[in-house]
C-alpha cells in the first residue's frame, strides 16, 4: 500500500477512496482500480454519486466511475437526501437533480437547503425566498434572514423584525412580536427578547422562562455550551434546566460539574453566593454541600474533593461528609493519582486514598516528578531539594538550592536543571551530573546547544558536556527571538566587537547590523 499517499476506510459498497501522488481515485480491497487516478479532487459518495474535478471543472461520477453529470461547474456540494445538489458557476448558484437536470437555474446569489431537504432557500438582491424541492417558488423575495431548526419552527427576519414559521410557511409566532430570537434548540425552546427583556419560549409561544431578564444564554460547561439556561438580572444569575425549570436563583457564579454520589454519577453545580462562599447543588437545586466554603475544587467524577475554609484545606465527600480535617495549609488532589500530598504546619507528607499515611510529614515541600508522578517526587528538606520515592527512598540527594520539574523547552524527561551554591548545572533523573553546577548562567536551546556563563565569559556545550564554543566571549546568543541565523551559527561579542561564528568557532561575518545587535542585546537579557 506504500504507493498510496492516503487511503480512506473501506465503505459500505467495498470501495476505498485513495490518493496517489496528487491525483485521486477509488480501489477495492484487492487494489483493483474502480475509478482511475486522474482527478484533481474527488469526494466520497453521497446518494450514489461522487463529485470530481478535472481540468478545473466539477462533475459527478457513479460508483463504476462513469460520468453522469458533465464537468461544467466551478464548485459543487454533495447530493442531499432529497436527491438535489447545489452547484456554482460564475459566482452564481443553482440546483440540479441526480440526472443533471436543473430545477433551479444558476442565476442566484446564494442557496441552501433545509435540514429535511423539504424546502429550498434562495437569495436574490440580498433578499431570501422559499422554493419547494421541485423548484417551485412559494414566497416572494421578502426575507432578510432564514434559519432552520431541526425539530421546530423556522426563524425568519423581515424588515429588521423576527418571527417564526412552520414547515407549511404559516406564521406561527407573528413577525414583530419579539425584538430578538434564536433558532429553536433540540428541546424545542428558543431565547427571545421584547423591549430588552429576555426569556425562553416553546414552539407554541408559551414563555417557559418569562421575559424579565437582562439577558439569557446557554449554561457553560467546561468545554462547550449545554442545553440548560442561565439568566442574568441585577448582577445575579438564575439557573434553569433544559426544559426551563428553575434550578436556583440569586447566585454570583456557577460551574457545572460531575461527581459520584451513592455509587452513581451525578450532574451537579458548584455555586457561589454574593458573599463569596461556595456550595454544591444537584441538577434539581437540592443542596448537597451548603454554601459555607471559601473554595471547592471540582469533583470531575470523583466522590471526594478538596475544600478551603479560612485559608485551611481539607477533603470532603459529595454528600458533605468531611473525610479529612479542614486544618491543613495545602492539599494536592489529582484524580489520576492514588494519593494526596498534604502540607500542614510547614511540613509536607503523603496519604493514600484511604487517608492512611504513605510518606511521613518530614519535608518542607513535595511535588510529583512530571516523568513519573505516581512514584517519584521532588522534595525539600533542610532548605535543600532532592528526589525521593513513594516510601521515602532517596533517588537524588538533598543538596540543591533549586531542582527543576517539568520545563516546556527543557532537555526532556531524563534531566533536571539544578542550582547549587548559586551556580547552575544539569543532572540526570538518576542524579548523575552531566554539567556540574559551577556556572553563573545556563540556557538550554537544544541537545547540541547549551549556552553557559562562567566568570563573565560565555561558551557552548552539548547535553553530553562536549565543548562546542570555548568560553572566550562576553556575549553569545543564537537564533531565538528572530535573529537571522541558520541553526548552527552564533552571534558573539568579544573585546567589544560583535560578529557571527559557526559551531566550529570559525568566523562567518565580522560585522552585524544595528538591528541584529539590538536583537542580540534583547536576547542576552534573558540570560541575566
Amino acid at each position: 500500500m506504500d504507493k498510496y499517499s492516503f487511503l480512506n476506510p473501506i465503505d459500505e459498497e467495498g470501495m476505498i477512496y485513495a490518493q496517489k501522488g496528487n491525483k485521486y481515485g477509488y480501489i477495492d480491497i484487492d487494489q483493483n482500480i474502480i475509478i482511475p487516478f486522474i482527478y484533481d479532487e474527488l469526494s466520497l459518495f453521497s446518494e450514489g454519486l461522487a463529485s470530481a474535478k478535472i481540468n478545473g471543472k466539477y462533475g459527478f461520477l457513479n460508483r463504476k466511475g462513469k460520468k453522469i453529470i458533465d464537468f461544467q461547474f466551478d464548485e459543487v456540494d454533495g447530493f442531499y437526501q432529497s436527491g438535489l445538489a447545489i452547484v456554482q458557476k460564475n459566482n452564481k448558484y443553482g440546483i440540479i437533480t441526480q440526472k443533471g437536470t436543473f430545477i433551479i437555474p444558476i442565476v442566484y446569489e446564494n442557496i441552501f437547503l433545509s435540514e429535511k431537504d423539504s424546502l429550498i432557500c434562495i437569495s436574490k438582491n440580498k433578499k431570501w425566498a422559499f422554493f419547494s424541492k421541485k423548484g417551485k417558488q412559494v414566497t416572494n423575495f421578502i426575507y432578510d434572514q432564514i434559519t432552520f431548526s431541526k425539530k421546530s419552527l423556522i426563524l425568519i427576519k423581515k424588515d429588521k423584525k423576527i418571527g417564526y414559521l412552520d414547515s407549511n410557511l404559516t406564521e406561527k409566532i407573528p413577525i414583530g412580536k419579539y425584538d430578538y430570537g434564536t433558532p429553536f434548540n433540540n428541546n424545542g425552546l428558543a431565547i427571545v427578547s421584547k423591549k430588552n427583556r429576555f426569556g425562553v419560549i416553546n414552539n407554541k409561544d408559551f414563555q417557559v422562562i418569562k421575559t424579565e431578564f437582562d439577558s439569557i444564554g446557554y449554561l457553560q460547561e467546561e468545554y462547550s455550551d449545554s442545553d440548560c439556561f442561565v439568566g442574568f438580572k441585577n448582577d445575579k444569575l438564575t439557573l434553569f434546566d433544559q426544559k426551563g425549570n428553575l434550578i436556583i436563583e440569586g447566585i454570583k457564579d456557577y460551574f457545572k460539574d460531575v461527581c459520584r454520589l451513592n455509587n452513581k454519577v451525578k450532574t451537579i453545580y458548584q455555586i457561589q453566593k454574593g458573599n463569596g462562599l461556595s456550595g454544591v447543588i444537584d441538577e434539581k437545586g437540592k443542596v448537597l454541600i451548603p454554601v459555607i466554603y471559601d473554595e471547592i475544587n471540582r469533583f470531575r467524577g470523583d466522590s471526594v474533593t478538596t475544600v478551603m475554609s479560612k485559608n485551611k484545606y481539607g477533603l470532603i465527600k459529595s454528600n458533605n461528609e468531611i473525610v479529612y480535617p479542614i486544618n491543613n495549609d495545602w492539599i494536592l488532589r489529582d484524580r489520576d493519582l492514588d494519593f494526596y500530598i498534604v502540607k500542614k504546619n510547614d511540613k509536607a507528607g503523603i496519604i493514600n486514598k484511604n487517608l492512611l499515611p504513605v510518606l511521613d510529614f518530614n519535608y518542607q515541600d513535595i511535588s510529583p516528578c512530571h516523568y513519573n508522578p505516581k512514584n517519584l517526587f521532588i522534595a525539600k528538606k533542610n532548605d535543600k531539594y532532592g528526589v525521593i520515592g513513594l516510601r521515602g527512598d532517596i533517588i537524588i540527594p538533598f543538596e540543591y538550592d533549586e531542582l527543576s520539574n517539568w520545563v516546556e523547552y527543557g532537555p526532556g524527561s531524563n534531566y533536571h536543571f539544578v542550582t547549587k551554591n548559586n551556580k547552575k548545572g544539569l543532572i540526570t533523573k538518576g542524579g548523575k551530573t552531566i554539567i556540574p553546577p559551577v556556572y553563573d548562567e545556563l540556557r538550554f536551546i537544544n541537545d547540541q546547544t547549551i549556552i553557559l556563563a562562567k566568570n563573565q565569559k560565555f561558551g557552548v556545550v552539548t547535553i553530553k558536556n562536549t565543548l562546542v564554543i570555548p568560553f572566550d566571549y562576553s556575549k553569545i546568543c543564537t537564533e531565538t527571538f528572530n535573529l537571522n541565523l541558520k541553526g548552527k551559527e552564533f552571534y558573539v561579542q568579544k573585546n567589544g566587537k560583535a560578529f557571527v561564528i559557526d559551531n566550529k568557532n570559525k568566523m562567518i561575518r565580522n560585522k552585524i547590523s544595528a538591528k541584529e545587535k539590538e536583537l542580540m542585546n534583547f536576547e542576552m537579557k534573558f540570560l541575566k
